[in-house]
């Protein structure tokens, strides 16, 4: 969300489009102080010239800046509500202070103004509940529990702006682990203040969804030139690394404080992107791992995430399109030890000594991550026994052989690699080709015989719903099993009546969370 200022708008709200802006950010309470007649009759949207979703700061930086604002909770709500913002946000405290005592207080009284809100909000719009606590991790902890409780659809989490000004990205990673682990999973977290790119996709990789910033206008303003691997003053520039519009073809004393402006939205906006497709094609740890060799801070901070791989590991998905080793920390993301644990099931006395997870038995090295890490070393041979082959994948993947040496397997007759098993002329299991995963058929109810692992149990009165092959959708759901998104599941109702099997798009906690869209994309189902 760029920040409009009112009352200098650098760069209109209907130019933001072509940055790839979706939606602003403006502050209420300037409206309120210096525009309160003119907004009141011509709406928030009318007065800046912008049809897009508007999200409103409630005047809490003020308070921040300056010590205190003339204006109530209430009034400030009535006021949002009444000029048509989309987004509005309640009048938080800010705790930016140092001293416990003072934290305390703040997020108090900004427990207690939420309580209130919640006569006052309406439905109309989308409502921000701050989360306030600072460096104090345990009131942090007791603000975001506080809010998870209460009516909100947003949690911003405050009082960030002085930590990122000094560049203290490591306590942003704790701040943002403690609050997602206290809200429902439903709700996205805003990071307010949040304006340099270099720290985004460490923020989203611990779970952030939304940031908003004046970074843009405020870097300009002093000529400096942002990029996603730090600042740079424009006036020490001899050359341009960028392409974007206002840098294509320039030189540095060409660039004017618009210009530069929106040099830095063009960088924050392809950053996002970059973002949003490593997370589409799996590969956002290795973009995060990027970004940490930029600077120091970063460093430090990639050092708290990956110290942290438990609480990232519930959401890093089973398989990914590769796997490379390109840093110390490599070697750290959670893949690398559930792997471990899954070639554990696996005995065998016929390995192959790869570069990365040692001796790896022969017959899974097509399963991810094994043939997906190298760099040509890796040969995949042909198996001489393919039902020893499938037996040991089931097991890398499932703890327990769903097959027996009855069996009947078709390989392709390209490749000759596996891609089907079948049994008294039913589909058993495919076999994925960019992974090897186990894509479960007929071979459902065996798995749901040989362990009671890997189930999402639905509410039995949605089992004809299922059975007509739709998705599982979150609502339906009462209990799961521990899994992690992409693995194979086997849909069961309230009695462990196995009903289908299929791909889980979410974690345990999502699924229970959500209220709405799908959570397990369903293959087979039991007819």
């Amino acid at each position: 969300f760029p920040v409009i200022n009112p009352n200098q708008q650098l760069i209109k709200p209907n130019e933001m489009e072509k940055f790839g802006a979706e939606t602003v950010i403006t502050n209420s309470y300037i409206f309120w102080k210096n525009h309160q007649e003119e907004v009141l009759v011509q709406g928030v949207h009318n007065f800046l010239d912008y049809n897009g979703p508007i999200m409103t700061d409630s005047g809490a930086f003020q308070l921040m800046e300056y010590g205190d604002i003339e204006v109530s909770n209430s009034e400030i709500i009535d006021f949002q509500k009444r000029i048509g913002v989309d987004i509005g946000v309640i009048l938080d405290i800010p705790t930016a202070s140092q001293f416990r005592e003072t934290v305390e207080e703040n997020v108090k009284i900004t427990i207690e103004r939420a309580k209130e809100a919640q006569e006052l909000i309406d439905t109309e719009r989308l409502w921000c509940g701050p989360i306030q606590g600072g460096i104090h991790l345990d009131l942090l902890e007791k603000c975001a529990k506080e809010m998870g409780k209460m009516n909100f659809d947003i949690h911003p989490i405050g009082s960030v702006v002085p930590l990122l000004i000094k560049y203290k990205f490591d306590i942003q990673i704790d701040m943002i682990k403690t609050v997602k682990e206290n809200i429902p999973e439903n709700r996205p977290v805003h990071l307010f203040g949040a304006g340099h790119p270099m720290f985004f996709a460490m923020a989203c990789a611990m779970g952030v969804d939304l940031f908003d910033s004046a970074a843009y206008v405020l870097y300009a303003k002093d000529k400096r030139y942002l990029t996603v691997s730090g600042t740079l003053k424009l006036d020490e520039m001899n050359y341009l690394p960028c392409s974007c519009p206002s840098c294509a073809g320039k030189q540095p004393t060409d660039l004017d404080f618009k210009s530069l402006a929106e040099h830095n939205l063009y960088i924050t906006f392809e950053e996002l992107r970059t973002i949003k497709e490593a997370i589409r094609q799996g590969t956002l740890f290795e973009l995060v791992e990027q970004r940490a060799a930029a600077h120091p801070k970063l460093y430090k901070a990639m050092k708290r995430i990956v110290a942290n791989k438990n609480y990232i590991s519930k959401k890093d998905k089973l398989t990914k399109s590769h796997f490379f080793v390109s840093s110390e920390f490599s070697m750290q993301q959670p893949l690398v030890e559930r792997t471990k644990k899954m070639m554990k099931r696996v005995e065998s006395n016929d390995f192959f000594e790869h570069s990365v997870f040692g001796n790896v038995p022969k017959t899974i090295l097509e399963c991810f991550p094994f043939s997906h890490s190298s760099t040509g070393e890796l040969k995949l041979p042909l198996s001489k026994n393919n039902y020893e082959k499938i037996k040991d994948v089931s097991l890398y993947w499932f703890g327990v052989n769903i097959f027996d040496e009855e069996c009947r397997i078709r390989v392709s007759p390209k490749t000759r690699k596996i891609r089907e098993v079948h049994k008294n002329g039913k589909l058993l299991a495919t076999f994925r080709a960019s992974d090897f995963k186990i894509l479960l058929h007929y071979g459902a109810p065996i798995l749901h015989e040989k362990t009671d692992k890997f189930r999402v149990k639905v509410r039995s009165d949605v089992r004809d719903f299922i059975l007509e092959g739709k998705s599982v959708f979150s609502k339906h759901i009462v209990d799961s099993d521990d899994v992690v998104p992409g693995q194979e599941v086997l849909v069961v109702d309230e009695q462990d009546w196995i009903l289908a099997s299929g791909e889980v798009l979410l974690t345990k906690k999502e699924m229970l969370d959500f209220e709405v869209g799908p959570a397990v994309k369903t293959r087979w189902v039991n007819k």
